[in-house]
Protein backbone atom coordinates (compact mmCIF):
# COMPACT_ATOMS: atom_id res chain seq x y z
CA UNK A 1 0.00 0.00 0.00
CA UNK A 2 3.17 2.75 1.00
CA UNK A 3 4.69 2.01 -2.32
CA UNK A 4 1.54 2.35 -4.33
CA UNK A 5 1.03 5.44 -2.62
CA UNK A 6 4.30 6.72 -3.09
CA UNK A 7 4.05 5.53 -6.81
CA UNK A 8 1.13 7.90 -7.05
CA UNK A 9 2.52 10.73 -5.29
CA UNK A 10 5.53 10.85 -7.18
CA UNK A 11 3.45 10.64 -10.92
CA UNK A 12 0.86 13.27 -9.40
CA UNK A 13 4.37 15.44 -8.74
CA UNK A 14 6.16 14.53 -12.19
CA UNK A 15 2.77 15.19 -14.37
CA UNK A 16 2.32 19.15 -11.90
CA UNK A 17 6.15 19.70 -12.50
CA UNK A 18 5.77 18.91 -16.00
CA UNK A 19 2.44 21.82 -16.46
CA UNK A 20 4.52 24.23 -14.97
CA UNK A 21 7.59 23.83 -16.72
CA UNK A 22 6.89 23.31 -20.32
CA UNK A 23 6.61 26.33 -21.69
CA UNK A 24 9.68 28.33 -19.42
CA UNK A 25 13.26 28.61 -20.02
CA UNK A 26 15.47 30.02 -17.16
CA UNK A 27 18.84 31.56 -17.84
CA UNK A 28 21.74 31.91 -15.50
CA UNK A 29 24.17 34.66 -15.69
CA UNK A 30 26.14 37.57 -13.92
CA UNK A 31 29.20 39.48 -13.90
CA UNK A 32 31.83 40.54 -12.14
CA UNK A 33 35.21 42.72 -11.09
CA UNK A 34 38.42 42.77 -9.64
CA UNK A 35 40.36 46.25 -9.10
CA UNK A 36 44.05 46.65 -7.73
CA UNK A 37 44.45 50.10 -7.46
CA UNK A 38 48.23 50.86 -7.11
CA UNK A 39 48.46 54.50 -6.11
CA UNK A 40 45.66 53.77 -3.49
CA UNK A 41 46.79 53.98 0.48
CA UNK A 42 49.54 56.12 -0.21
CA UNK A 43 51.19 54.02 -2.94
CA UNK A 44 50.52 50.62 -0.64
CA UNK A 45 47.93 49.75 -2.46
CA UNK A 46 44.00 48.37 -2.72
CA UNK A 47 43.01 45.28 -4.41
CA UNK A 48 39.35 44.92 -4.16
CA UNK A 49 36.82 42.43 -5.64
CA UNK A 50 34.76 45.35 -6.27
CA UNK A 51 31.53 43.31 -7.29
CA UNK A 52 29.43 40.22 -7.96
CA UNK A 53 26.54 39.84 -9.38
CA UNK A 54 24.03 36.87 -10.76
CA UNK A 55 21.37 37.12 -13.09
CA UNK A 56 18.16 35.26 -13.21
CA UNK A 57 15.54 35.21 -15.80
CA UNK A 58 12.56 33.57 -16.94
CA UNK A 59 11.21 33.61 -20.38
CA UNK A 60 7.39 32.74 -20.03
CA UNK A 61 6.48 32.67 -23.07
CA UNK A 62 7.43 34.42 -26.37
CA UNK A 63 5.81 37.82 -24.68
CA UNK A 64 6.44 37.84 -20.81
CA UNK A 65 9.36 37.54 -18.68
CA UNK A 66 11.23 37.70 -15.40
CA UNK A 67 14.28 39.05 -14.62
CA UNK A 68 16.64 40.19 -11.73
CA UNK A 69 19.96 41.01 -10.39
CA UNK A 70 21.41 40.46 -7.13
CA UNK A 71 24.44 42.30 -6.46
CA UNK A 72 27.15 41.80 -3.71
CA UNK A 73 29.64 44.62 -3.21
CA UNK A 74 33.37 44.56 -1.91
CA UNK A 75 33.83 41.16 -1.05
CA UNK A 76 31.32 40.62 2.25
CA UNK A 77 28.88 41.93 4.33
CA UNK A 78 29.44 42.67 7.43
CA UNK A 79 29.51 45.40 9.77
CA UNK A 80 32.79 47.16 11.61
CA UNK A 81 31.87 46.40 15.24
CA UNK A 82 31.07 42.75 14.62
CA UNK A 83 34.08 42.00 12.22
CA UNK A 84 36.19 44.50 12.45
CA UNK A 85 36.06 45.46 9.34
CA UNK A 86 33.32 47.74 7.12
CA UNK A 87 32.25 45.61 3.95
CA UNK A 88 30.02 46.40 1.07
CA UNK A 89 26.13 45.48 0.69
CA UNK A 90 23.63 43.17 -0.94
CA UNK A 91 21.45 44.39 -3.13
CA UNK A 92 17.99 43.79 -5.40
CA UNK A 93 19.48 45.82 -8.57
CA UNK A 94 17.15 44.90 -10.68
CA UNK A 95 13.61 42.32 -10.63
CA UNK A 96 10.70 43.02 -13.41
CA UNK A 97 7.99 41.80 -15.01
CA UNK A 98 8.87 41.94 -18.88
CA UNK A 99 6.28 42.46 -21.96
CA UNK A 100 7.61 43.25 -25.09
CA UNK A 101 5.58 41.57 -28.60
CA UNK A 102 7.99 42.81 -31.09
CA UNK A 103 6.94 46.68 -31.15
CA UNK A 104 6.16 48.11 -27.87
CA UNK A 105 7.40 46.50 -24.27
CA UNK A 106 6.18 47.48 -20.44
CA UNK A 107 8.45 46.60 -17.48
CA UNK A 108 7.68 46.70 -14.06
CA UNK A 109 9.10 45.98 -10.77
CA UNK A 110 13.07 47.22 -9.55
CA UNK A 111 14.33 49.37 -13.01
CA UNK A 112 17.24 50.83 -13.79
CA UNK A 113 17.24 54.40 -15.07
CA UNK A 114 17.66 54.21 -18.46
CA UNK A 115 19.98 57.78 -18.43
CA UNK A 116 23.20 57.62 -20.08
CA UNK A 117 25.50 54.42 -21.77
CA UNK A 118 26.59 53.03 -18.41
CA UNK A 119 23.84 52.94 -16.25
CA UNK A 120 22.03 50.76 -18.40
CA UNK A 121 25.24 48.83 -19.93
CA UNK A 122 27.75 48.89 -16.99
CA UNK A 123 29.40 45.04 -17.06
CA UNK A 124 32.82 45.03 -17.39
CA UNK A 125 33.58 44.10 -20.74
CA UNK A 126 31.37 47.25 -21.99
CA UNK A 127 33.73 49.79 -20.92
CA UNK A 128 37.55 50.30 -21.63
CA UNK A 129 38.32 51.69 -18.25
CA UNK A 130 39.54 49.47 -15.07
CA UNK A 131 36.96 51.70 -13.25
CA UNK A 132 33.65 52.39 -14.47
CA UNK A 133 33.86 56.33 -15.47
CA UNK A 134 33.98 59.14 -12.86
CA UNK A 135 31.08 60.97 -14.62
CA UNK A 136 29.13 57.73 -14.30
CA UNK A 137 29.29 58.15 -10.53
CA UNK A 138 29.07 61.94 -9.97
CA UNK A 139 27.02 63.32 -13.27
CA UNK A 140 24.83 59.98 -13.24
CA UNK A 141 25.15 57.93 -10.32
CA UNK A 142 25.46 54.87 -11.94
CA UNK A 143 24.24 52.29 -10.68
CA UNK A 144 20.46 54.05 -10.29
CA UNK A 145 17.82 52.08 -10.21
CA UNK A 146 14.40 51.93 -8.19
CA UNK A 147 11.12 50.66 -7.86
CA UNK A 148 8.17 51.61 -10.91
CA UNK A 149 7.48 51.27 -14.49
CA UNK A 150 8.46 51.85 -17.63
CA UNK A 151 7.07 51.91 -21.16
CA UNK A 152 9.45 51.44 -24.27
CA UNK A 153 9.30 50.47 -28.48
CA UNK A 154 10.63 51.55 -31.56
CA UNK A 155 9.22 54.41 -34.20
CA UNK A 156 10.99 53.93 -37.69
CA UNK A 157 14.49 54.41 -36.30
CA UNK A 158 14.17 55.45 -33.18
CA UNK A 159 14.19 53.75 -30.00
CA UNK A 160 12.14 55.59 -27.54
CA UNK A 161 11.85 54.49 -23.30
CA UNK A 162 9.55 56.23 -21.15
CA UNK A 163 10.37 55.31 -17.19
CA UNK A 164 8.84 56.70 -14.22
CA UNK A 165 10.46 55.63 -10.74
CA UNK A 166 10.48 56.97 -7.43
CA UNK A 167 11.32 59.96 -6.27
CA UNK A 168 14.70 61.60 -5.28
CA UNK A 169 15.11 62.69 -1.57
CA UNK A 170 15.32 65.94 -1.51
CA UNK A 171 16.97 66.61 1.82
CA UNK A 172 20.17 64.22 0.49
CA UNK A 173 20.15 66.60 -3.33
CA UNK A 174 23.93 68.61 -3.14
CA UNK A 175 26.52 68.80 -5.46
CA UNK A 176 24.63 65.69 -7.58
CA UNK A 177 22.11 62.92 -6.81
CA UNK A 178 24.43 60.18 -6.12
CA UNK A 179 23.08 60.58 -2.04
CA UNK A 180 19.96 60.74 -2.75
CA UNK A 181 19.02 57.93 -4.55
CA UNK A 182 16.74 55.79 -2.38
CA UNK A 183 17.18 52.38 -4.26
CA UNK A 184 13.49 51.02 -3.67
CA UNK A 185 14.38 50.76 -0.05
CA UNK A 186 11.93 54.00 0.69
CA UNK A 187 10.94 55.15 -2.47
CA UNK A 188 7.75 57.71 -2.32
CA UNK A 189 6.10 58.69 -5.62
CA UNK A 190 4.98 62.17 -4.51
CA UNK A 191 6.44 63.62 -7.82
CA UNK A 192 7.74 60.26 -9.96
CA UNK A 193 11.64 60.40 -11.39
CA UNK A 194 10.54 60.80 -14.89
CA UNK A 195 12.76 59.56 -17.87
CA UNK A 196 12.10 59.69 -21.68
CA UNK A 197 15.04 58.39 -23.40
CA UNK A 198 15.53 58.21 -27.28
CA UNK A 199 18.33 56.11 -29.01
CA UNK A 200 19.12 55.59 -32.84
CA UNK A 201 21.27 53.07 -33.97
CA UNK A 202 20.48 53.74 -37.86
CA UNK A 203 23.91 53.61 -39.51
CA UNK A 204 26.41 50.92 -38.83
CA UNK A 205 29.12 50.71 -35.72
CA UNK A 206 26.86 54.47 -34.65
CA UNK A 207 24.62 54.92 -31.79
CA UNK A 208 23.22 58.01 -31.06
CA UNK A 209 21.10 59.13 -27.32
CA UNK A 210 19.99 61.40 -24.92
CA UNK A 211 17.95 61.75 -22.29
CA UNK A 212 16.42 63.97 -19.58
CA UNK A 213 15.15 62.85 -16.42
CA UNK A 214 12.96 64.78 -13.92
CA UNK A 215 12.00 64.89 -10.56
CA UNK A 216 10.56 67.33 -7.96
CA UNK A 217 12.58 65.51 -5.24
CA UNK A 218 10.38 66.24 -1.54
CA UNK A 219 12.03 67.50 1.30
CA UNK A 220 11.35 66.76 4.70
CA UNK A 221 9.90 70.38 5.51
CA UNK A 222 7.05 70.05 2.51
CA UNK A 223 9.29 71.62 0.61
CA UNK A 224 11.00 70.12 -3.06
CA UNK A 225 14.29 70.32 -4.52
CA UNK A 226 13.87 70.49 -8.70
CA UNK A 227 15.97 68.03 -10.48
CA UNK A 228 16.90 68.19 -14.24
CA UNK A 229 18.68 65.96 -15.64
CA UNK A 230 19.83 66.16 -19.85
CA UNK A 231 23.19 64.14 -21.36
CA UNK A 232 24.14 63.48 -24.48
CA UNK A 233 25.92 59.87 -25.91
CA UNK A 234 27.24 58.57 -28.73
CA UNK A 235 29.28 55.11 -29.40
CA UNK A 236 31.69 54.20 -32.63
CA UNK A 237 32.73 50.94 -33.15
CA UNK A 238 33.87 50.01 -37.07
CA UNK A 239 37.22 48.79 -38.72
CA UNK A 240 38.59 48.03 -35.44
CA UNK A 241 38.11 51.66 -34.21
CA UNK A 242 36.14 52.55 -30.93
CA UNK A 243 34.54 55.67 -29.82
CA UNK A 244 32.90 56.92 -26.92
CA UNK A 245 30.95 60.29 -26.02
CA UNK A 246 28.69 61.27 -22.60
CA UNK A 247 28.53 64.53 -21.59
CA UNK A 248 25.86 65.23 -19.26
CA UNK A 249 24.38 68.27 -16.90
CA UNK A 250 22.16 68.64 -14.38
CA UNK A 251 20.16 71.83 -13.20
CA UNK A 252 18.80 72.43 -9.97
CA UNK A 253 16.15 74.46 -8.22
CA UNK A 254 15.51 75.24 -4.78
CA UNK A 255 19.26 73.41 -3.83
CA UNK A 256 21.01 75.53 -1.44
CA UNK A 257 24.22 73.57 -1.69
CA UNK A 258 24.28 74.01 -5.95
CA UNK A 259 22.72 75.31 -8.69
CA UNK A 260 24.04 72.70 -11.41
CA UNK A 261 26.83 69.63 -12.15
CA UNK A 262 28.51 68.88 -15.27
CA UNK A 263 30.71 66.55 -17.13
CA UNK A 264 31.86 64.42 -19.80
CA UNK A 265 34.50 61.89 -20.78
CA UNK A 266 35.34 61.31 -24.38
CA UNK A 267 37.18 57.68 -25.18
CA UNK A 268 39.29 56.85 -28.30
CA UNK A 269 40.89 53.59 -29.17
CA UNK A 270 41.79 51.19 -31.88
CA UNK A 271 41.92 47.41 -31.96
CA UNK A 272 45.68 46.22 -32.88
CA UNK A 273 44.80 42.95 -31.79
CA UNK A 274 45.88 42.15 -35.66
CA UNK A 275 48.97 44.05 -35.88
CA UNK A 276 50.58 41.22 -33.28
CA UNK A 277 48.94 38.28 -34.14
CA UNK A 278 46.25 38.11 -31.67
CA UNK A 279 43.71 37.15 -34.73
CA UNK A 280 40.78 35.62 -32.52
CA UNK A 281 41.26 37.97 -29.64
CA UNK A 282 40.97 41.74 -29.21
CA UNK A 283 43.51 44.00 -27.93
CA UNK A 284 42.20 48.03 -27.43
CA UNK A 285 44.82 50.79 -26.88
CA UNK A 286 42.60 53.69 -25.47
CA UNK A 287 43.02 57.06 -24.08
CA UNK A 288 40.67 59.17 -22.05
CA UNK A 289 40.10 62.70 -21.58
CA UNK A 290 37.29 63.57 -18.24
CA UNK A 291 36.31 66.68 -16.31
CA UNK A 292 33.42 67.09 -14.32
CA UNK A 293 32.34 69.30 -11.31
CA UNK A 294 29.73 68.78 -9.13
CA UNK A 295 28.76 72.34 -7.92
CA UNK A 296 29.81 73.86 -11.09
CA UNK A 297 32.20 76.60 -9.08
CA UNK A 298 35.99 76.59 -8.94
CA UNK A 299 38.54 74.13 -11.14
CA UNK A 300 36.84 71.04 -12.73
CA UNK A 301 38.21 67.74 -11.71
CA UNK A 302 40.12 66.64 -14.57
CA UNK A 303 41.25 63.05 -15.32
CA UNK A 304 43.63 61.50 -18.43
CA UNK A 305 44.11 58.00 -18.93
CA UNK A 306 45.81 55.50 -21.31
CA UNK A 307 44.96 52.11 -21.21
CA UNK A 308 45.24 48.80 -22.91
CA UNK A 309 42.49 46.57 -22.40
CA UNK A 310 42.62 42.64 -23.81
CA UNK A 311 39.70 40.54 -24.35
CA UNK A 312 40.82 36.51 -24.84
CA UNK A 313 37.61 35.50 -25.50
CA UNK A 314 34.32 37.52 -25.47
CA UNK A 315 32.95 38.72 -22.25
CA UNK A 316 36.54 38.26 -20.61
CA UNK A 317 38.44 41.74 -20.32
CA UNK A 318 42.47 42.30 -18.97
CA UNK A 319 42.85 45.79 -18.14
CA UNK A 320 45.53 48.05 -17.31
CA UNK A 321 45.61 51.94 -17.28
CA UNK A 322 47.38 54.75 -15.70
CA UNK A 323 47.31 58.40 -15.99
CA UNK A 324 46.48 61.35 -13.79
CA UNK A 325 43.66 62.91 -11.83
CA UNK A 326 43.90 66.61 -10.85
CA UNK A 327 48.22 66.22 -11.28
CA UNK A 328 47.46 62.64 -8.73
CA UNK A 329 49.26 59.21 -10.73
CA UNK A 330 46.19 56.92 -11.24
CA UNK A 331 47.81 53.38 -11.81
CA UNK A 332 45.43 50.32 -12.02
CA UNK A 333 44.51 46.75 -13.60
CA UNK A 334 41.36 44.61 -13.69
CA UNK A 335 39.65 41.84 -14.59
CA UNK A 336 36.15 41.56 -15.48
CA UNK A 337 33.82 39.27 -16.70
CA UNK A 338 29.89 38.34 -18.01
CA UNK A 339 27.91 35.44 -18.90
Amino acid sequence: MKKILLLTASLFAFICADEFMEDGTTTLGGYGEMHYDMEANDGDGKLDFHRWILYVKHQFNSEWSMMSEVEIEHNMVGSESALGYEGGYVAMEQAHLNYYNGTWGFKGGVLLVPAGITNEYHEPPTFMSVERPEYSKYVIPTTWFDNGFAFYGKVGGVNWNWTMVGDLDGDDVGAGIRSAREKGFASTTSDWTKTLQLSWAGMEGLKVGGSITMNDAPKDDGTTVGVNLTEFNVTYTKDNMYARLENGKIDYDNNDVAESTSGYYLDLGYNIASMVGCDDQDLYVWMRNSAYNRDDIGDDTEISLFGVTFKPTDNLAIKFEMGDKDDSDVMRMGLGYMF
